[in-house]
């Protein structure tokens, strides 16, 4: 029996409606991208995608960061500090739901050289050092667990720095 063939033209569709309203963030931009480029594409596929690729190049699109705020204020939530890079697939980000609780998010893309990884780590400390003298907090001294959720913006933030003082060890 045979396996039914994976298409992806309904994600095509869908990014379209997005690209539409200039709502297509860079992330799902390559992500369609990728999918699309690593199989045989059928003919309504192939238009799609060059009909995607057109709207793209006319309409102007939102950044990783507008879509993440989008996202977050539509659940209550909030962004304190988020950064994503747009020559590679790269981001970090530390949120707040809407129950308080804080989560760090991060990936820095292994196709990337060691270099551009800890050159990303170190431009994403110094910002978020930044960010945390403007919210005047400090590093917490005692290494933070790594949980899903924190009680606390230190807490999140420290843990964030934490890992991006090991940048080898983070991947996407």
């Amino acid at each position: 029996m045979r396996e039914p063939r994976y298409s992806i033209l309904a994600d095509i569709q869908d990014a379209i409606e997005q690209a539409k309203c200039g709502k297509l963030a860079l992330y799902w931009q390559r992500t369609i991208q990728r999918e699309y480029s690593c199989k045989k594409a059928t003919p309504a596929e192939q238009q799609a995608y060059e009909q995607l690729q057109s709207i793209l190049s006319e309409v102007p699109q939102w950044s990783g960061e507008e879509d993440l705020r989008h996202n977050m204020e539509n659940i209550g939530g909030r962004v304190w500090f988020c950064h994503f890079w747009i020559d590679h697939d790269s981001m970090v980000q530390l949120t707040e739901d809407r129950n308080g609780e804080f989560t760090v998010a991060y990936v820095l893309d292994t196709d990337a050289s060691p270099e551009v990884r800890r050159e990303a780590a170190l431009l994403a400390q110094k910002e978020l050092a930044e960010c945390m003298q403007e919210w005047g907090i400090t590093l917490l001294d005692a290494p933070v667990p790594e949980q899903m959720k924190y009680a606390s913006l230190a807490e999140a933030a420290s843990r964030l720095m934490q890992v991006l003082n090991d940048s080898e060890n983070i991947t996407g």
